[in-house]
Parts: structure tokens; sequence; C-alpha cells
């Protein structure tokens, strides 16, 4: 079994480190990456080409907590921080919203269908990952709904932002009126009408050093920016100043979060079970490991036992794995990770430490099983999170 290379150089601002299928791990300033997935990477040694890239992230930045102002969040599960709203939502129809995101000056047309919700101030601090769970809304719903600043909520049919600022809003019955925008606090859109995207074949994940997060298709870079199109529609551009990370999916990294456990046994503590979790922690949060907030991985709790069927087609299992934040200060878990039956050893995995993140680089060569175990120590147990838990393909 083999850990990921170490870096020893010392990086520079700019730098990024880039992961292919191999062991290598490049560090150096983004040169290209091109449509088939080949990045080229200039490091103080020369230029080197990562074939079948699977991310490129910043040397020594964690990955930033998802954003907390003025918010798209789209049916893509895409968030983009917005600028202040008189100059963030410009106007828009009932079929589409004009949005300046707050990390560039241009101007995005965004298909309402696309649109789940739209913060217009700072969501509330228990505001859940999936917009459809917030408490304001009705669990079935077929209109729209609106929030206002002071909690009250009413609901119609969207009927566009209005030029002189307002939002046209069609109750069930009456007629329609104007609401204006400094008393909105949000808008969630008929989920009954919303599209997603199923993209075939690999699309890149940016995250920004703002939280952003935004999936691309047809994208590609070279040494200044990257350039893809938008899962919910409009063509972005964004400067590698910016990046913090560049994921690509659906390509050589297959994510655990995506595939179904061939078996799945979880024991409860004091008669109560914390089901596992794809994309979130056991508590619905964010999958916080360390200082970085992932986007992809699993949320765990003792005790968890999930075992992966490999078929043998796998060259490595890799995450980033730590105690989750909310219950970590207090308890404590012991990981365990099994190829074929036998215990890989990682003596970190035994005692994780409250804000620590354990990095893992497992060789899966022929393999046909991997298992992870999630136990109890000590007296008070914690959640475990697994950031970007994911298979790679030779």
């Amino acid at each position: 079994m083999f850990a990921a290379l170490l870096i020893v150089a010392a990086a520079a601002p700019g730098d990024f480190v880039a992961v292919g299928p191999g062991e290598a791990r490049p560090m150096g300033r983004v040169i290209a990456i091109a449509a088939d997935g080949r990045a080229t990477i200039a490091t103080a040694a020369g230029e080197v080409e990562v074939a079948d890239v699977l991310s490129v992230r910043r040397a020594g930045a964690p990955l930033p907590p998802l954003p907390r102002g003025p918010l798209l969040i789209a049916t893509t599960g895409d968030r983009v921080p917005l600028r202040k709203v008189e100059a963030g939502l410009l106007a828009g129809d009932d079929q589409t919203l004009r949005v300046r995101p707050a990390f560039d000056d241009a101007e995005w047309e965004v298909p309402v269908a696309y649109a789940a919700t739209v913060w217009l101030v700072k969501p509330p601090a228990d505001t859940p990952l999936e917009p459809a769970r917030e408490k304001w809304l009705p669990a079935n719903r077929n209109r729209d709904w609106i929030r206002l600043r002071n909690g009250d909520t009413a609901s119609g049919s969207f009927g566009g932002f209005h030029p002189e600022g307002g939002l046209r809003l069609k109750p069930e019955t009456g007629e329609e009126r104007l609401v204006p925008l400094d008393r909105i606090a949000a808008v969630a859109f008929n989920p009954t009408l919303a599209r997603g995207r199923k993209v075939k074949g690999p699309y890149a994940r940016l995250v920004l050093g703002d939280g952003t997060r935004i999936g691309l298709t047809q994208f590609s870079a070279d040494a200044t920016r990257v350039v893809g199109k938008a899962l919910f529609g409009p063509t972005v551009e964004v400067t590698w100043d910016r990046i913090v990370s560049l994921d690509v999916l659906q390509g050589k990294g297959v994510e655990l979060a995506d595939l179904k456990p061939a078996k799945a046994e979880q024991v409860p503590f004091l008669g109560t079970t914390w089901t596992w979790s794809a994309n979130r922690s056991v508590g619905g949060g964010a999958l916080r490991v360390g200082e970085s907030t992932f986007d992809r991985g699993l949320g765990t709790a003792p005790r968890t036992t999930l075992t992966y069927d490999l078929g043998g087609k796998y060259r490595r299992f890799e995450a980033t794995v730590g105690l989750d934040p909310a219950s970590g200060p207090r308890g404590g878990a012991e990981v365990r990770v099994l190829v074929d039956g036998k215990e890989i050893p990682r003596p970190e995995l035994r005692s994780l430490a409250a804000g620590a993140a354990a990095s893992l680089a497992v060789n899966l060569d022929g393999a046909k099983e991997l298992t992870l175990i999630v136990d109890f120590a000590g007296d008070v147990p914690a959640a475990v999170n697994w950031g970007d838990a994911r298979l790679v393909k030779p």
C-alpha cells in the first residue's frame, strides 16, 4: 500500500497541486487544461503533464465554507454569491433572471427553471443544505414562495422582477401585487417546474475563494483563466487568482457518494441510529474536515460499516478524513479502512483529534472489496466526515 507523495518544495503564490490517476503530485502554476483532461503544470523543475487530471488545488489553501451572503442556489447544486441586491437582481421576467455574480462584472441570464432559491439577505445559520428542506416551506409545494424579512411568507406565481425594484407575485386569488425588494429575504421557486441537467462525460467543479461553487461543461483553461458553460446556462470566465479548486467529475475519479454500498451496517448509540449520508454530514450540515468544507464525500457516525464491491477495477481509494466539528470537540471515533478484509495500517485514524485531517491514498490494484469502519471511541461518539471520498480508475 502507498500513501500520497509528500510535497517538499515550498509553495509560491499562485501554485496549485495537480492530482491524476498516478502517484505524482506536481506543484506549480497551471499553464493549461485541455478538453481531453490533460493538465500542464509549470513546476520548479520544468513543465509537467498530468493526463486525466482529477483535480488542481491551490497549495496550502483550505476549501472555503459555503457562501453566506445574497446568493443564488441553482437546481444543479451550484451556489453563487450575488452582488448587492440593488445591483445583483437587475430584472427578469417570469422565465429568466438577470443577476450579477459577486466575483465578476458580467451579467448572467439564468432560466427560472434552473433557480431553486435566491437569497437577497444573508441566510440564517440553520439554513439546510437542500433548499427543499427549508423550514419555512411546505413539504409538497407546487407554487413559488417568498420569505419576508420579518419572517412572514407568501405564495403564488412568480411574475418577474420590476425594473424599479420589486417582485411581481400573483396569489392564488386576487390581483398581482408588487412586493418591494427591501422587504424580501428569499424567493423559493416552484420545484414542479424545476429542471436539472444530467451531464454526460467529465465536467469541472470550481470552488472560489468567496465560497462560490459552480459546475462547468465544455471547460478549458489557459495560464490566466478557466472558461466553460455553467450547468444552469451562462458562459463563465474565472481567473486563477480567484480559484481555490478545480475538480473533474465523471472522469477517472468515481465518487463514493454516487455508489450504493454492497453492504451497510449501523449500530445505534443509546437507541439512536445516525444514518450515513452522501455529500453531507449525518447531522445534515456541510462536510467539514479540518479547515476545509467539502462538497463531495460521506458523513458517518459510530458505529457504521460500509462495504463497496470493487471488482478489481480501481487503482486507488482516497479521502480526507476527520471528526465533524459539530460533535468532534465533545467526542471521539475510531476509523479503520480494510481492503479485501485486511486492515490498512493508519495509526492516526485510531485517535482522530478535533480539527485534524488525515489524508488517505490507499492502493487498490486488483482489490475486490473496500470496507470503511467508523467505531466507538471514548464515552461520547463523534461523527466522522470523509471529504472527497473517491475511487480512482487506472
